[in-house]
């Protein structure tokens, strides 16, 4: 009999209700069910006081070093008043759980449950950019002993296009393209990364990641974010109210809501004002590279049919903010 490797298994969450209910103070454990495969994976555990989220993590996504950041970074947001999810500590007061799962170890951790949902209207965008806003000043002192990946240029354009040319050999001329591109971009932002914002970031604003509830937000998954520009940040809000567009729906009301609202509680740069909608292009990129990445789970097939749409975008997209 042949035994292959195994690339990604779904732990059993009849299990990890075992699990959750022998680790946690939590009462009685509920329910414990499947939400999604993403980037990690998503449980949502209901007792018979509240609801938590268990995520995960993909084997070799994160090390554990990045999740103490993540974990001690959600504390201390917690402790200035910003309202996000947050992890919860175990019985013996420690955070992380470690699984053995057949494809090799992977970390589990607890977080709140962010009441509410996804809103996208006027009056969603204006409190989004002002907590954002908020956040952002919040994170400047934020000093951690644990390491964390770096949202630079290697990060966001490097490992994305190497990514991409694994899974694309046979389109020459898109590699040809993006690679081109690439070079264009990482010019474009080290010509002027001497005058550009540089922080802790959330780096994934894109708004999905935030649930509005009787007029408050909570924001939640800090997976992508680490240090990085704070234009890219929030260039990933433009970017998914842009991207799929053509370039006569590029102007975008809720963006413009978005960053007025910031801006009055957080100033930023000229410079860092121009470069967004270069970081909107190498967010493109990076999201290639992230469903390239990760093809052995997510099904290279899948997003095959999407990649010609995404690459007549960035070409759309350039064009119209001259990015040549």
């Amino acid at each position: 009999m042949y035994k292959p490797a195994v690339n990604y298994s779904v732990i059993s969450s009849h299990d990890l209700r075992s699990m959750i209910y022998e680790l946690y103070n939590l009462g009685d454990v509920l329910e414990c069910r499947f939400l999604c495969n993403g980037l990690n994976d998503t449980y949502l555990i209901t007792t018979n006081e509240s609801k938590y989220i268990l995520r995960i993590y993909k084997t070799n996504w994160r090390n554990k070093s990045d999740i103490d950041f993540e974990i001690e970074l959600l504390g201390y947001l917690i402790s200035k008043g910003i309202p996000v999810s947050y992890s919860l500590p175990k019985k013996d007061g420690n955070y992380i759980t470690e699984i053995q799962a057949p494809e090799g170890l992977r970390f589990a951790v607890l977080f709140t449950y962010a009441e509410g949902n996804f809103l996208d209207n006027k009056e969603s965008a204006l409190l989004y950019g002002e907590q954002v806003a908020k956040m952002h000043l919040v994170m400047d002192p934020f000093k951690c002993s644990h390491n964390r990946f770096s949202i630079d240029l290697d990060h966001l354009l490097t490992k994305p296009i190497h990514s991409i040319k694994s899974v694309f050999s046979d389109r020459p001329e898109d590699i040809a393209y993006l690679e081109s591109l690439a070079l264009l971009l990482q010019k474009r932002v080290e010509n002027i990364s001497d005058g550009l914002e540089w922080g802790v970031c959330h780096g994934d604003l894109h708004g999905w990641n935030v649930h509005f509830h009787n007029d408050t937000l909570t924001h939640f998954d800090f997976d992508c974010g680490g240090y990085g520009w704070r234009a890219y940040d929030l260039s990933v809000f433009l970017w998914s109210r842009v991207r799929g567009r053509t370039k006569e729906h590029f102007k975008n009301e809720s963006w413009n809501i978005f960053l007025e609202s910031y801006l009055k509680i957080k100033p930023l740069s000229d410079i860092d004002l121009a470069s967004i909608s270069t970081f909107v292009a190498i967010r493109e990129i990076w999201l290639m590279g992230l469903h390239t990445g990760n093809s052995e789970v997510w099904g290279a097939n899948n997003y095959g049919d999407h990649f010609s749409g995404n690459v007549k975008f960035l070409k759309e997209w350039c064009e119209e903010n001259d990015i040549s």
